[in-house]
């Protein structure tokens, strides 16, 4: 009884691929199918992975930026007029030349 069973039943893979096979343009939908689900399961991945490429570039951006910021305000400091002059008073003992100290040179 178990033999007349399983033979009557049909296997349905079989079925499936017979059916398929039968129908050439239903097998080849198919396989455009598959072939459309994987790419945009590609497409997917890559623009994520662009999405996190991108994002650490405006990260490092934004920090150059910063850095830029602090190196600007850093030359603003040195640049001043009343810090130069304090540096070469006290550190290289110049001092402001007087009237006296001028010579005047004339060229021909």
């Amino acid at each position: 009884m178990s033999k007349k069973a399983s033979y009557r039943q049909p296997n349905l893979f079989l079925e499936i691929i017979k059916g398929l096979g039968a129908n050439k343009i239903t097998l080849a939908l198919l396989v455009v199918i598959f072939a459309s689900s994987l790419s945009v399961v590609q497409v997917t991945h890559l623009s994520r992975a662009q999405l996190i490429e991108q994002d650490s570039l405006l990260q490092e951006r934004d920090e150059l930026d910063l850095e830029w910021r602090y190196f600007l305000v850093e030359e603003e400091f040195y640049s001043q007029h009343a810090r130069i002059e304090e540096v070469a008073t006290s550190q290289l003992e110049m001092k402001r030349p007087t009237s006296q100290d001028e010579q005047v040179i004339i060229l021909q």
